[in-house]
This record gives C-alpha cells, structure tokens and sequence, in this order.
C-alpha cells in the first residue's frame, strides 16, 4: 500500500494533470465521459471481481461491514430529507445525494489509517469497507437511476434485469460465488488486478480534474450543505453506530475516521452513466478532496494519542 504522502502527491498531480490538459483542450469532456466508459464497462469489474472473490471474513467480523453500509444508508437518509429543502433538480439531487452517502475507503482512507494506527486499524477499515463496497455497487446504482432525468417508468422486471445485467454487478455475483466455491485465484491474476487498479485511479482522477470548474453561484449552497453532511453529521454518525454496536476505542475511532472520507470516484461515474449532474459531481468531489484530507490528517493525529 502506497505511504500516505505518495497518495496525496498522485491525487494532486492526476488532477492537475486532469485541469492542465483539458485547458490545452488536448481532452475533451467527451473524451472523459469514454475514459469513465471504460472504467465501468472494463477496468471496474476487474477489480470488483477479484475483491469480493479473495475477501476472507469471520463469523465475529459480520458486524463491520454492516455498520459500513448502515453508515451509507444513515448518511442518504440524511442527504435526502435535507435536499429536500434546498432548490435542486432531479439530476443535482441525485448527484447530492450520492456525494454525502459513498466513502472513498480504499483509495483514500486506508493509506491514512495505517499511518495513524496499527494493523488492526486497517483491518477494520476494510472490513467496514466489504459494507461500503456493496451500497457503492449496488443501492448507490439504483440511487443514481431513480433520479436519471430521462428516465421513463419500467417495469420491476425489466429495472431488476437492468441491474443484474451491469458490469460491476455481475462482477460481484460472479466474485462472491467463487469465493463461496473457495476457487483459488492465480497469483498472476492479482498483479493483472493491481496494474488494473492503477490505470484505473488514473482514469478516474484525471477525468475529475477535466469537468472541475469554480463553482457557480447555484451550486455553493449545494456544495456548503454537503460538506456539512458529510463531515460534523457524518462523523456523529460514525460515532453513533460504533457506540450503539458496542465497539472497542480503537475500531470507534477508525469508523469516525471512515464516516468522515470524501465520495468515492464511483460518484463520478454513476452520474455519468445516469445523466446526472457532471459538473456538481466533479465539483463536490474536488472540493471534498480539498477540504477533507487536511481535516482526516487534523483527526488522524488528534485520534491516534487516544
């Protein structure tokens, strides 16, 4: 796993790299919506695959990934009855709500929790994320599809056969029955995953990088009442359920530090498959990154003395 200053140095050089070009207009954002195309469609379910087919868990472990994805459902409660409130049409609301309830775990957080604690802490980091994983590929997608602006009325049948039938999704079935089957992997495959893995944050960060654009007047609020969200209201929920499930200091304390955790790209693209707001996604997500690394490096260092 990369050292957390190597993370954050790739993260903000892929999107300057992602901002530089798209000024030279040697991309364009139809180069990048292909480049997301190419990531949902190929690289994604790759990874999805080989993650959820290698994924080793306990009994005693359970209650992890289902705080990670009772933490994703609490935090799109929340986002919900709150835009509610606020001027947005059914693409920003979608986005909106995507933002404030996906957790960017396993690019972002686990570097900086393995600084801060041992390897316990990582640990549960992951496990957490095995629940984050699921709403990310799953609830977040129908998310995403109830608020597609185009979208016509569909049968059960033929929504539920949509679902099944994406990529990542056949990715997770078809990696969970193998890890049920106990199918061991090739050690080749996981270097093949891992060279995927890579060219897939590169994708991903440089097409954030070409839809960033300061934000207009209309989308400030939006992006203010994310962040609220997603840090202080986020960050009593984590601390919430780690109490109401009875965890120890430790596995607490790492659940807040997650709560806290900007969108995962998989934000980036749903909205683009959905037709939903690119612009506040891209936005939001920036923003995020800006905002909330400095604030889990502030968390992290205050957290670890406990």
């Amino acid at each position: 796993m990369p050292g957390l200053f190597e993370t954050m140095f790739q993260i903000v050089t892929l999107l300057s790299l992602g901002i530089f070009l798209r000024r030279l207009r040697v991309i364009s954002e139809e180069f990048c919506k292909k480049l997301l195309s190419l990531s949902i469609n190929l690289l994604l379910p790759i990874i999805v695959f080989r993650s959820f087919a290698a994924v080793k868990i306990s009994l005693e472990d359970y209650l992890l990934p289902v705080i990670g994805l009772m933490l994703n459902l609490l935090l799109l409660a929340i986002a919900f009855f709150a835009s509610r409130s606020l001027n947005m049409d059914r693409a920003r609301r979608g986005a909106f709500l995507l933002g404030c309830s996906t957790l960017n775990i396993g690019i972002i957080g686990l570097p900086f929790i393995e600084l801060f604690f041992n390897a316990e802490g990582v640990t549960t980091a992951s496990l957490i994320d095995i629940g984050n994983s699921l709403y990310v590929f799953s609830i977040a997608f129908m998310v995403a599809s109830r608020f597609n602006p185009s979208r016509r009325e569909r049968s059960l049948e033929s929504s539920v056969k949509g679902f099944l039938t994406q990529p990542y999704i056949l990715s997770i079935i078809l990696g969970l029955t193998a890890n049920l089957c106990r199918l061991k992997l090739p050690e080749s495959f996981g270097f093949l995953t891992s060279i995927v893995s890579f060219t897939n944050i590169v994708v991903m960060l440089i097409a954030v990088g070409a839809f960033i654009r300061l934000p207009s007047k209309s989308i400030v609020q939006h992006i203010l009442a994310a962040t609220v969200i997603k840090i202080p209201i986020g960050g009593l929920a984590g601390l919430t359920l780690a109490g109401l499930f009875g965890l120890n200091s430790q596995a607490s304390i790492v659940t807040v530090m997650v709560a806290l955790l900007p969108p995962a790209f998989m934000t980036l693209v749903h909205a683009s498959t959905e037709k939903l707001d690119l612009e506040f996604t891209t936005i939001l997500l920036g923003f995020m990154l800006a905002v909330g690394i400095p604030l889990i490096t502030f968390y992290g260092l205050l957290l670890s003395f406990f």
